[in-house]
């Protein structure tokens, strides 16, 4: 008789109790039908009907959480109440003649609204714990436009009879007005949970409709003196019933059920049309309106009007927020979810053809460390605009992060391709006039064409991503097509990506080569850390594999954090193990000019407890060139901090003698180029002899790299070099194998001494 989805988690008792209810409900039909309705086992079974709602309801209650127990306990209530009322009627007032206007039962009968009203409004605050102010306008015109539409024929029929006294008319009236007010309440929940299907406020509504129905019905007939027909009682029951079958329906947030936009749409529309439809009426035929309707439905339509504004504008903010949301702030370019979503749209067709570029500015890192952030923001704004300008309508420009750009370039091939991002190049070379310098801009670019290099979005953009690599790591000075790249750049290209990966993934290992004094004793002062990557494929990958194509993607601030961080934890241990040897690591240009840098290696020693002379840093003269004013400064404050401080490769760049005269550096370390021909070249053993001599007279050491036998130790302690490294002394070996050879070497010392 119920749909068993209503009964998944009722109890025992309260399926008999709805078994019962649905049985009883038949009997009564029947009854009516049979016109057996008096006696008292039909008394009996018409009360039954009134009450056995109310005690389902109050179960229900019993079980249920606050505060909708709380809710479910005033509906409960005011349903018992109605059953009394009905009891009453059906013992003292069924067989009076004529029936009184007003009798006991009423206040019990009265009592259901308001309870319903309380329970509403508990329901309400549960579900509803935030209501937005378009939800509050459709509840206003939900509520009051239902109130005046139906409030005009209710009204309409009101004509009391002779023997009627005012107070009759008021509580008999009383009923249909409740109903129409109850059910313009629930509209107007309905409204606040955003027109949602609702199971709950759906039978609410029901319920609510046929009593409303049968009130009115009833109204009109005990004024006109005529007996309420049977089915008049029929739909009260009902309409108890549904109530009741309310509460059996789980209740959650209304923020869980998506909104139906159609219904928040169409409903409130239709009923200020349909007030406004009122209104004209009313004043085209000459038909009076009660006032109370006329002013419901005034604000019905005032709050139709302004529920309209508050939609239009919403719109408006939703179409800004969208736009923006597919803008890029800086340029205003499209951004890369649009070009992403405008890629996926181009690929859609089933013979697309097309042309992805990524545009990559060189240098543009340069320009932010040199000339500040506001200045490459600037540069950014013109590059956007210059390029928009140089492109055709149909050519969508999107700049997809930092100083990459994209393009889509569709309905096109290879040829046309090359004709586009060739015109992008031009127009970028030619000089951009900034308040503080006059710039000049290269890109690397990358294409990607549909359906030769793929036909789906993610493969197209990696493809393009990896030929933009390879055009700025090849240096050809033009765009390079991902059908073109060779298996070379293609391995480059993989080995950049497996190294991110082996950055997180912590694969970065550290080997060391000791350095020793150039005496008799070649006394360990140090070491020195050389980077290698622990590839768990391909085995131990030497840096010059890695470290050239690392630099050119900017990760080489990473590989300089872990290294350090390496060198300083095995530090610490050799330390703790008695071998207080320093440990020297190389520098990359991208370190000297990171401001931050500093700090962050001072924040390593405090870490691991280490004094600063544990730590040397190298840095090459290649990178002491390229930014030579930012370097100074950095290298001055390294070395207020502490560490050491040498210039490796010395003699391979073409540093001036003024430089070297102002570094604030304590060692040269002479290039292997120069020292490992020392024994064979006379042009390098002079070299190496000078360079010794301009080390000394400027207070520094001298280091000599490539020492490879016993011969070249000897002539660099003849022309008094300091200190000494090489595979003539020892090759560079992981921690565990350099701390077995500098126990032994200390051990040996310690023996000799």
């Amino acid at each position: 008789m119920w749909p068993r989805s209503f009964f998944s988690e009722t109890t025992r008792r309260e399926r008999v109790a709805w078994w019962c209810l649905g049985i009883l409900l038949t009997a009564q039909v029947l009854v009516y039908a049979l016109d057996v309705a008096d006696g008292t086992a039909a008394g009996l079974l018409h009360n039954l009907l009134y009450l056995i709602p109310g005690l389902i309801v109050a179960g229900v209650a019993g079980r249920a959480a606050r505060p909708v127990r709380t809710a479910w306990a005033f509906l409960s209530a005011g349903q018992l109440a109605y059953a009394c009322g009905n009891l009453y009627w059906w013992v003292y007032v069924r067989d009076l003649e004529p029936e009184p206007l007003i009798t006991p039962a009423d206040p019990l009968w009265l009592t259901f609204y308001p309870s319903f009203g309380i329970a509403l409004v508990l329901l309400l605050r549960d579900r509803l714990p935030r209501v937005s102010a378009a939800a509050w306008l459709d509840g206003v015109i939900a509520a009051t436009a239902v109130t005046s539409l139906v409030s005009v024929p209710v009204l309409a029929a009101v004509e009391p009879a002779p023997h009627s006294t005012m107070l009759g008319v008021v509580v008999n009236a009383a009923y249909p007005i409740a109903d129409i007010a109850v059910i313009g309440c629930l509209l107007g929940a309905w409204a606040l949970c955003g027109w949602r299907r609702d199971r709950v406020l759906g039978l609410l509504i029901a319920g609510m409709a046929l009593f409303a129905g049968a009130d009115t019905v009833s109204m009109v007939l005990l004024w006109e003196g005529v007996h309420v027909p049977v089915g008049v009682d029929l739909t009260w029951l009902v309409g108890l019933s549904l109530l009741s079958l309310a509460a059996r329906q789980p209740v959650g947030r209304a923020e869980r059920r998506r909104p139906s936009l159609w219904l928040s749409t169409a409903v409130p529309a239709v009923l200020a049309v349909s007030c406004l439809g009122l209104l004209l009426w009313a004043a085209l035929t000459e038909h009076d309106v009660a006032p109370v309707g006329s002013l419901l439905a005034g604000t019905a339509i005032t709050a139709a009007i302004v529920r309209m504004m508050a939609s239009v504008r919403t719109a408006e903010a939703l179409g800004a927020a969208r736009r923006q949301a597919r803008t890029d702030e800086l340029t205003g370019l499209a951004n890369r979810r649009f070009f992403v979503e405008r890629l996926e749209r181009e690929l859609d067709g089933p013979h697309a053809t097309l042309a992805v570029a990524y545009v990559d500015l060189d240098r543009f890192k340069e320009v932010n460390d040199s000339f500040g952030h506001d200045v490459g923001d600037t540069l950014l704004r013109l590059v956007g605009a210059r390029m928009r300008d140089s492109l055709g309508t149909e050519v969508l420009l999107a700049r997809l992060g930092g100083d990459e750009f994209g393009l889509i370039v569709p309905g096109t091939g290879r040829d046309r391709a090359a004709e586009v991002v060739a015109g992008v190049l031009r127009t970028l070379r030619e000089p951009f006039v900034l308040p503080e310098v006059d710039l000049h801009v290269d890109a690397s670019i990358g294409i990607a064409i549909c359906p030769d290099d793929g036909t789906d979005r993610s493969t197209l953009l990696r493809r393009a991503d990896v030929a933009m690599y390879a055009a700025k790591t090849g240096h050809g000075g033009g765009p390079v097509f991902a059908t073109g790249l060779d298996d070379h750049a293609r391995a480059r290209l993989t080995m950049l990506e497996e190294l991110r990966t082996g950055l997180d993934r912590g694969e970065l290992v550290l080997h060391y080569q000791p350095k020793v004094t150039v005496d008799a004793a070649a006394r360990v002062v140090g070491v020195e850390a050389l980077v290698r990557w622990q590839h768990p494929e391909r085995g131990l990958i030497y840096p010059d594999a890695f470290l050239y194509t690392a630099e050119s993607a900017d990760l080489m601030g990473r590989i300089t954090a872990v290294v350090l961080d390496l060198a300083c934890r095995q530090s610490r241990r050799w330390h703790d193990e008695g071998l207080p040897v320093s440990v020297a690591v190389n520098l990359s240009v991208s370190d000297l000019r990171d401001p931050g840098f500093p700090e962050q290696v001072g924040a390593l020693l405090r870490r691991h407890g280490l004094p600063p002379e544990a730590l040397e840093l190298e840095v090459t003269e290649s990178v002491l060139m390229t930014d030579a004013d930012n370097a100074l400064q950095t290298l001055g404050r390294l070395r207020d901090m502490g560490p050491r401080l040498a210039v490796d490769d010395y003699g391979t760049g073409y540093s001036s003698l003024s430089y070297l005269q102002v570094l604030p550096v304590d060692d040269l370390k002479l290039d292997r180029a120069f020292v490992s021909r020392c024994g064979v070249d006379p042009r390098s053993a002079a070299i190496v002899h000078s360079t010794v001599q301009l080390a000394h007279s400027l207070g520094m050491q001298i280091i000599a790299e490539g020492v490879e036998d016993a011969d070249i130790f000897e002539r660099l302690r003849g022309y008094g070099c300091d200190l000494a490294q090489g595979y003539g002394i020892a090759r560079p070996q992981d921690a565990t194998t350099t701390t077995a050879w500098l126990l032994d070497r200390e051990i040996a010392y310690r023996a000799a001494v």
